[in-house]
């Protein structure tokens, strides 16, 4: 959809190119006739320029009249033709009245002995800058259709993403569920509920581009109690936020504190700790998510949560959005570098 910010600023670039050509048929007319006119230098290059421009402002506003109406090639191509001959002749005279105010000189084209030559020269230029606007304009529309694919098929895969992750999620919660609802069966009632809340909220951040990160926290909190309870005394977790007013793909932060229990906590018998650190660096943001117990990297990293949250970071953020996987002393970090996006 072409909106007047688009077509005011191809409108403006087509004067722009107009003007350059203009000068350049200019200055070919100008050496055309140096030396065969008793004018000086300066006077003879401005009632070059004059012309040029009264005669290529008159084709480009006929032309770009015609652009408006809808009408099939052929008949397009036959009104183009006139208009060209038509802004010529316009163009000539309102070049001649403009010279004859400015100069004092009366210098009229439209007669017997120099219509003819006028007509000619016109033509060939017009026709030559029609064609380049024909190009031009072609290139521009290519533009658009690329962008608009390109940003279509973003969108798609965005989609797709996320559609991916929160199934991912969820039956990872549900397998969790399921182990408890014949032994437990008032622990898995409770893990329901919550359940339920973290599904609204899934489903809702779904179909969003960007949450804020307030909301985002308090998603991975109810994560964070569900596996508590699944988990029981071997799970501890503590967030820690201190920045506000920033917005990121949802489910971001999710996946990494899902990714961390499913690897890090739930395989070790004693369990361990999840931290939840988002802070500011400087005028940078940075998100880790850290765990206690077998960092099991290299399997992790081939996951599919971790291959679609990096994915969509690139997306999103392209080279402004860093992450890393490491383990330091038994811990395990996994961290988003947001660059130059302190907004806080």
């Amino acid at each position: 959809m072409k909106t007047k910010k688009n077509i005011n600023v191809r409108f403006l670039k087509n004067i722009s190119i107009l003007l350059l050509v203009n000068l350049i048929i200019t200055t070919i007319i100008f050496v055309m006739n140096y030396g065969s006119n008793s004018l000086g230098k300066i006077e003879l290059f401005a009632i070059d320029w004059i012309f040029s421009n009264s005669v290529g402002f008159s084709i480009f506003f006929l032309l770009s009249g015609l652009e408006r109406l809808k009408l099939n090639k052929s008949i397009r191509f036959v009104l183009s033709i006139f208009a060209i001959i038509l802004g010529s002749l316009l163009g000539g005279f309102i070049g001649s009245i403009i010279i004859d105010f400015i100069f004092g000189l009366n210098i009229t084209i439209l007669n017997s002995n120099g219509i003819d030559l006028f007509l000619i020269i016109s033509f060939i230029f017009g026709a030559s800058a029609y064609i380049i606007f024909i190009l031009l304009g072609r290139i521009h529309n290519k533009k658009i259709e690329w962008l608009q694919e390109r940003e279509a098929r973003t969108n798609a895969e965005l989609i797709s993403l996320r559609t991916r992750i929160n199934p991912h999620f969820l039956f990872n919660t549900l397998n969790s569920i399921s182990g408890l609802i014949y032994s437990e069966p008032q622990t898995a009632d409770a893990i329901l509920l919550q359940l339920s809340e973290l599904l609204r909220y899934t489903l809702y951040a779904a179909e969003l581009p960007m949450v804020e990160i307030d909301k985002e926290l308090e998603v991975v909190e109810q994560y964070l109690n569900i596996e508590s309870i699944r988990l029981d005394k071997r799970l501890s977790y503590k967030i820690i936020n201190e920045v506000k007013n920033f917005k990121l793909p949802p489910l971001i932060i999710l996946t990494l504190v899902e990714n961390a229990i499913k690897h890090g906590i739930s395989p070790n018998l004693e369990g361990g700790e999840v931290t939840v650190s988002i802070k500011y660096i400087d005028d940078d943001i940075i998100i880790t998510v850290s765990n206690s117990g077998d960092p099991l990297i290299e399997k992790s990293a081939e996951g599919f949560g971790l291959n679609a949250l990096q994915k969509l970071l690139k997306i999103n953020y392209a080279d402004k959005a860093l992450f890393n996987l490491k383990n330091e002393k038994g811990i395990t970090k996994a961290t988003i570098l947001f660059k130059g996006i302190n907004n806080g």
